[in-house]
C-alpha cells in the first residue's frame, strides 16, 4: 500500500486523502528528476537557556533527530524546477511540529542571501505551529529577521513565492509566511 501512496504523490488512490508530505519528498516532487542540492545543511539547533519542561530540550532534540532523521525542522536546497534555478526552505512537521528555533530562523536568511547573490526566485513552503517555545525569545526574533530578509529580497527584486502547507498556524502566518508574492 505504501509503494502504491507514494507512486500517487501521498494521496490515496480509493478516497483521495491527502496525507502529509516530509520536507525531502517534497523537495523530489518540486525539483526536476528530483535532482537537489542540500544548503547549509550542517546547522544544528543548541539549547541557550536550558529548558525543561518534562524533559530537557537537548534530550528532546537527541530524540527527534533519532526518529526522524532530520537535524532540524527546516531543510534548504537548490535546483532547477522546469528548467529554472531556484532556492526552496522546506519546513517538515515531523521535526518538533515545524516549529521555528534560531537555527530555522538561519537556515532561512542564508536561503534568501543565496537567492540574491545568484538572482534566483526563493520559495518557503511551511509547514509550521509557529515559534519554538524551548528558545522563547531566540525563536521570536527569527519572525523579524526573516521579514527583514525578504525585504532585501524585494529590494534586489527577486521574486518570493510563499506557499503554506498543512499545517501553517500561529507566527508563521503572522510573518514571512503572508509576505510572498
Amino acid at each position: 500500500y505504501t509503494k502504491e501512496l507514494v507512486k500517487n504523490l501521498r494521496v490515496c488512490p480509493k478516497c483521495s486523502y491527502h496525507f502529509r508530505v516530509s520536507a525531502a519528498e517534497r523537495l523530489d516532487l518540486l525539483f526536476d528528476e528530483a535532482r537537489w542540492v542540500e544548503l547549509d545543511g550542517e546547522l544544528r539547533s543548541a539549547d541557550p537557556l536550558k529548558f525543561k519542561d518534562t524533559k530537557s530540550y537537548v534530550d528532546r532534540l537527541k530524540e527527534v533527530k533519532s526518529k526522524t532523521k532530520l537535524k532540524d525542522s527546516i531543510r534548504n536546497a537548490h535546483g532547477k524546477v522546469n528548467g529554472e534555478e531556484m532556492v526552496v526552505s522546506c519546513m517538515d512537521f515531523a521535526f518538533i511540529g515545524g516549529s521555528m528555533g534560531a537555527v530555522v530562523g538561519e537556515k532561512i536568511a542564508r536561503g534568501i542571501d543565496y537567492s540574491i547573490k545568484h538572482k534566483v526566485p526563493f520559495v518557503m513552503i511551511s509547514k509550521s505551529g509557529g515559534a519554538r517555545m524551548m528558545e522563547a525569545a531566540y525563536s521570536l526574533m527569527q519572525l523579524a529577521k526573516t521579514s527583514a530578509k525578504l525585504a532585501q529580497l524585494a529590494e534586489a527584486k527577486i521574486p518570493y513565492i510563499s506557499l503554506c502547507t498543512d499545517p501553517t498556524t500561529g507566527g508563521t502566518t503572522a510573518s514571512y509566511a503572508m509576505l510572498g508574492d
